[in-house]
C-alpha cells in the first residue's frame, strides 16, 4: 500500500520476503506509478531512493554509513527501481522500503516494504542465484 494523500498512486514489490546469505549480493525490485497531473499541474518524479531507517525523515541508503560503497540503485524508464546490496551482512536484515518525491510536493513510500533476512551461512563452491527473474 502506498502512503500519501493521492490515492491514485501505486507502488508494487514483486517479493515481500527475501532470504540471503552473508557475503552475497541481493537485488530488491519495485515498480511504481503516480498521477501525471495534480490539480491541473504536470507531475514529475524528483527523487527516488530506498531506506530502512527514519531519523525525522527517511534516510537514503546511499548516505547511510552502514551501507556506504555497498548499495546501488538502478531506476529505469517505466518506473522500475532496483536496489542492489553487495557483501551482505547479518546487520542488513531489515525491512526495505522505496520512496519517491514529486515536483508537486508529494512524498510516496511503499508499505509494508520488503523484509530481507541475512543468515550467517556462507556457501562456497556453489553458485546460488538469489535474484528472481521478473518480467515487467
Amino acid at each position: 500500500m502506498l502512503k500519501n494523500l493521492h490515492k491514485v498512486s501505486l507502488l508494487f514489490y514483486p517479493h515481500t520476503r527475501i532470504c540471503a546469505s552473508k557475503g552475497s549480493t541481493v537485488e530488491i525490485h519495485c515498480s511504481y506509478r503516480y498521477p501525471s497531473r495534480i490539480n491541473g499541474h504536470y507531475t514529475t518524479v524528483k527523487k527516488t531512493f530506498w531506506f530502512t531507517k527514519r531519523i525525522n525523515d527517511a534516510v537514503d541508503l546511499r548516505t547511510d554509513s552502514d551501507y556506504r560503497g555497498r548499495v546501488e540503485y538502478n531506476c529505469r524508464t517505466g518506473n522500475i527501481c532496483t536496489l542492489t546490496i553487495r557483501d551482505l551482512r547479518e546487520s542488513d536484515s531489515a525491512v526495505y522500503k522505496f520512496r519517491f518525491t514529486t515536483n508537486r510536493g508529494g512524498k510516496y513510500k511503499g508499505e509494508p516494504g520488503v523484509t530481507l533476512s541475512v543468515t550467517g551461512n556462507v556457501f562456497t563452491g556453489i553458485f546460488i542465484n538469489l535474484v528472481p527473474i521478473i518480467n515487467y
